[in-house]
């Protein structure tokens, strides 16, 4: 079984879908659950996802420089 790589408490991501224009910033994580609190900058509004989907791919989020 793989490790979970789970994105920096504090970093900035771009959602690598180009029909959204939404930047998301990592705020914790919940171990228990696997998942990982993140706050759009856009609409301020707190949501979750998937540490998966923090990957550079399409139907994730690329870190942003």
């Amino acid at each position: 079984m793989s490790k979970i790589q789970y994105p920096p408490v504090g970093s900035r991501w771009r959602e690598v879908d180009e029909r959204v224009a939404r930047t998301v910033q990592v705020i914790r994580y919940d171990l228990v659950k696997g998942r990982v609190r993140i706050n759009c900058i856009e609409t301020q509004q707190l949501t979750w996802a998937k540490p998966e989907r923090f990957n550079g791919k399409r139907g994730g989020y690329a870190k942003i420089a």
